[in-house]
Formats: C-alpha cells, sequence, structure tokens
C-alpha cells in the first residue's frame, strides 16, 4: 500500500479584505470595491443582484509557487547550505551514512522521496526507507529548526518575485501559496529568512513534501507533486469557506512541476530559472505557458489572465 504522510491543516480563518467586512446589499455603489464593480455593477437591492455581488467576492484566482529554482536561487559555496546537512544528519543518525542528496539527480523530486532514494541508492530496500520515513523527517527538521536562523544562508530571491508577490498580495482577488517539495516548516523558514513569507496569503497554507508520499512515485515525482497541488486548492477551500476559483495556476521551473499542475488540475506556467530549458518544460507532454523569469511583473499577471 502507498505511505501517506499527512500533516495538520493552520487554525481556520477568513482573511477577507476590510473593504468587504460588513459590506451590505444595499450599499452604495461608491462603497463597493474597484473587484465588486469590475464583476457587476450593483443594478438594485435585488436577491439577484445580492447573489451576483456574493459570487463575486467569492471569485479567486489560486496562484502557488514551487519554492527552490522558482522563488529563489542559491548561491556561493554555502548553496543552500542548511537544507542540505539537513539532508545528511537524517541519513547519519537513522542508517549511520555519511553522505548527501548530490550521489542522485534530485531536482524536482520532493524532500520524502530524496530520502528515500538515497536510501535505495546506498542498498537500502524502498520498504525499510519508506518505513522509516517519519523518522528520517523528523531528524531533518529538529536540527534544520535548530539552526533556523541560518535558513537565508547561501539563498537569495531571484529577481522578480518580491515585486511580484506584493502585486498579488494587494489584489482581492487572488490567493497565494506555496506549492514545494519542502518540508512544510522548512518552506515557510526559507521564506521567513528571505523576508516574503508575509507577501502569501494569510493564514499561510500550501502543498508541501511532508504532506504527501507515495513511495512508488520515487521515478516520477510529478505524481506526489499533483498530490500537493490538489492539496494546496483543498487547504483554500478550508481557509476561506466559500471560495471559488476562477483560476488555478501552478509556478514553476522544472517540468514535474507543469506535469504536476496539469495532474492536479491546474494550469502550469513554467520559468526557465532553474536548471531545465524551454524544450525540457515544453516537452514534458502537458501544457504550459513558459516565460524567461518572473522580473516582468506585468507579463507575469497577463499571463496568469490577472
Amino acid at each position: 500500500m502507498p505511505l501517506m504522510i499527512t500533516s495538520s491543516c493552520l487554525p481556520n480563518e477568513i482573511a477577507s479584505s476590510s473593504k468587504l467586512r460588513g459590506l451590505s446589499s444595499c450599499s452604495p455603489r461608491s462603497a463597493v470595491p474597484n473587484l465588486v464593480r469590475r464583476c457587476h455593477p450593483l443594478r438594485s437591492s435585488s436577491s439577484q443582484s445580492r447573489r451576483e455581488l456574493l459570487l463575486c467576492e467569492s471569485m479567486k484566482t489560486l496562484v502557488s509557487f514551487d519554492v527552490d529554482g522558482t522563488l529563489i536561487r542559491t548561491v556561493g559555496d554555502n548553496a543552500n547550505k542548511l537544507h542540505k546537512l539537513a539532508f545528511m544528519q537524517a541519513w547519519k543518525e537513522i542508517y549511520g551514512l555519511d553522505t548527501n542528496l548530490d550521489v542522485i539527480q534530485h531536482h524536482g523530486n520532493t524532500d520524502p522521496l530524496i530520502l528515500i532514494r538515497v536510501a535505495e541508492f546506498h542498498g537500502i530496500a524502498k520498504s525499510d526507507a519508506a518505513a522509516k520515513l517519519k523518522e528520517m523527517e523528523d531528524v531533518m527538521l529538529k536540527y534544520y529548526m535548530a539552526n533556523a536562523d541560518k535558513a537565508g544562508v547561501g539563498l537569495e530571491c531571484l529577481p522578480g518575485v518580491k515585486q511580484l508577490l506584493q502585486e498579488l498580495k494587494d489584489r482581492e482577488d487572488v490567493l497565494t501559496c506555496l506549492v514545494t517539495g519542502n518540508l512544510q516548516p522548512i518552506g515557510w523558514a526559507k521564506m521567513e529568512a528571505l523576508g516574503i513569507k508575509h507577501l502569501f496569503s494569510e493564514p499561510y497554507f500550501g502543498g508541501f513534501g511532508s504532506d504527501y508520499c507515495n513511495p512508488d512515485n520515487s521515478d516520477q515525482s510529478w505524481k506526489d507533486r499533483a498530490e500537493l497541488v490538489k492539496i494546496a486548492a483543498e487547504k483554500a477551500q478550508k481557509h476561506f469557506p466559500g471560495v471559488q476559483f476562477k483560476d488555478k495556476w501552478h509556478v514553476g521551473d522544472t517540468p514535474m512541476d507543469v506535469q504536476a499542475a496539469q495532474g492536479g488540475h491546474a494550469k502550469a506556467l513554467g520559468v526557465l530559472t532553474g536548471v531545465y530549458s524551454r524544450q525540457d518544460l515544453e516537452g514534458c507532454g502537458a501544457e504550459s505557458i513558459t516565460l524567461e523569469n518572473l522580473e516582468d511583473v506585468p507579463a507575469v499577471l497577463k499571463a496568469l489572465n490577472l
């Protein structure tokens, strides 16, 4: 049977705009936010108009972002050092292995699948590695969070990321989150260390490597990532009751991100800011829009139909 790892969601709360709170169906046109006026002008106080207004308020575009290679990049001799050391600590403590993640091709994989695949590389049966996955994850997280003040070492935001996230944060018709193979605390620690965590929708949510793992997908990691795309949408609906999605997008730099978007019932926006080429992203068998990077914010918004 596939092994599934789940993490509890954040406390339920609604992060609606203060402009919308307390808005009644008989509010004058001038009091209605621009978003609402763009969707449906208030023609009267009829029940139909009220329904249209409520529908408009609930319609959102969900945009999920991969982390490594999409929002941030590694720099210098200490590239992503803490994350790598946390992996090493897990293999050492659980299996006595002095190894690192570079013994396999790990780009586009999730943290749990990397833990399993490196163990397999050293002759450990997949079933045994899967059985001890929770122990390895716990060691990783304990080491990482004990040294979280170093989470930003060897990392930096890619050009345009802060400006794009701020633009999306300022919009009432968009929800943003992470969908990443990182374990949840590690993903958010990186965002915090680089000063961009506050630019995501609150309460914070997403799909993370710690939410799901099927060891049988170790050679097709996009299948696990597709589940994370679905999980992020489910969490959004829990945290923002009544939300309806006009569009769902996943932004990533690997073919696995593009495939995951399609498998997770979202549209894919690929960026060439990682190790993969345009041909890799566009030739992976899944439909996508591909941009060089996220630096041209108006171009990104246009691609996202915003």
